[in-house]
């Protein structure tokens, strides 16, 4: 049995629910967890716990999401402790749609034990929130781990949101139990992540609305994406702004792989990915991993739709042909470094002008045309983080809304959004 003998009353469940669970059957790895050590059944191990009773009331007032729970391989849940939620105090427990999603984005798909979790690499796992209102990763949204060099876990979800692992590989019958001490913020969409929580891709978010991509890039399933930093489009400014919106079109889209969600461990030497417009070529020397011939920064940031991937440069699909030189610091740009005064690092970030307004915005009135255009200032400018959020409506004098990072996570879990237009 996954679960046996529940409890219903020391877990407060209803008896049919119970007896649901009781059937079903328990993973071979956990079997393997119980053989050193009995595991107790979830209810009685998360009643025991005294740093688990926010969490146990939540999953006590949802039932239902236990229903869900994969038996095959077993399940890990990450259980924020007192503490966790203690850190956000403006959010409705008795919010059904959030808090079911919440605690679906806190139950992994397999057993993730932390004792085994090497040191290096980052690792997704798969977690049981599909709502297509929450996110556009089909198979269930991703969370990132890894083991830091003092040993200890740490779960990354959105807007780079580290939850530290403090209470770890509790056993029950079905899987573990790892207790958290920060609440995992299921990830936002594109435009508030590159927006606000990695403020070095305004230029990258800029070409986007320039080029009308932000739905491309923002709304479609299953997406890996590369964005070159800010002082990698200042290093071609020269050439990118001279180009046309079609070309520069082409160009963005070489930097999305439609379909998969790829972490950066998956990437192999001397493959190829299929961009939207055209082969990536990938080179691993040592710990570095280049594409084309940019460099990987920053790896593993999850969206509401798939991962993204800070690059050093922009990425150019007519010219693939130059392989990386690893023993430079920095690679020689895929663009001709033209233009004496649009080009080097002291110029203005390129593209920033078709930025949206989100911080201290002049309401437009209904005749002075500032409603969109030109990038997309106008509706594009409103608030939401999650797969989707709906764009407003209405007229001309609907001025845009503040966005900063506060208003965007609404002090951390109760501002992730719902499907729909452009942020």
């Amino acid at each position: 049995m996954m679960f046996g003998a529940f409890g219903s009353a020391a877990f407060g469940l209803p008896s049919s629910l119970v007896a649901l669970l009781a059937v079903l059957p328990t993973s071979s790895l956990a079997w393997s967890i119980r053989a050193t050590a009995p595991a107790k059944n979830l209810g009685t191990v998360l009643a025991e716990n005294t740093n688990l009773t926010t969490y146990l009331s939540l999953v006590k007032a949802y039932p239902d999401i236990l229903l869900q729970l994969p038996s095959d391989d077993g399940v890990t849940l990450v259980a924020p402790n007192n503490a966790a939620f203690s850190k956000y105090q403006n959010w409705d427990p008795n919010n059904k749609e959030l808090v079911t999603s919440l605690l679906q984005y806190h139950i992994l798909q397999g057993v993730v034990l932390t004792a085994s979790v090497p040191k290096g690499a980052s690792n997704f796992a798969t977690t049981l929130l599909k709502d297509p209102k929450w996110t556009n990763v089909t198979t269930g949204q991703q969370i990132v781990f890894d083991k830091q060099p003092d040993d200890l876990v740490v779960f990354t979800s959105g807007l780079g949101t580290r939850s530290t692992v403090v209470e770890s590989d509790i056993p029950f019958t079905g899987g573990l139990v790892q207790v958290v001490e920060t609440i995992m913020v299921p990830p936002a969409r594109l435009e508030p992540t590159a927006r606000d929580a990695y403020k070095d891709l305004q230029s990258f978010l800029g070409a986007l609305y320039l080029t009308g991509l932000v739905r491309e890039f923002a709304e479609s399933p299953n997406v890996t994406i590369f964005a070159p930093r800010d002082i990698a489009f200042q290093r071609v400014a020269g050439a990118l702004t001279a180009l046309s919106k079609e070309e520069l079109t082409t160009i963005m889209r070489y930097h999305i792989v439609s379909g998969q969600v790829l972490p950066s461990k998956s990437f192999s030497n001397t493959s190829s990915l299929a961009t939207s417009s055209g082969k990536l070529k990938i080179t691993r020397s040592g710990n570095n991993l280049y594409f084309d011939r940019a460099q990987l920064l920053q790896p593993d940031i999850l969206l509401a739709n798939g991962a993204l991937h800070i690059i050093d440069g922009v990425l150019n699909p007519n010219n693939t042909a130059a392989a990386p030189d690893p023993a430079l610091g920095t690679q020689t740009p895929a663009y001709p470094q033209t233009g004496a005064t649009a080009t080097g690092t002291a110029v203005a970030h390129p593209f920033t002008s078709a930025l949206p307004c989100t911080v201290d915005c002049p309401v437009p009135t209904a005749t002075d045309g500032s409603g969109g255009g030109g990038g997309g200032s106008g509706a594009a400018a409103t608030s939401g983080t999650g797969a989707g959020s709906k764009a407003s409506k209405g007229g001309a004098a609907a001025g845009p809304r503040c966005t900063g990072m506060a208003a965007a996570v609404m002090v951390g879990v109760a501002g992730m959004g719902l499907v729909g237009g452009i942020v």
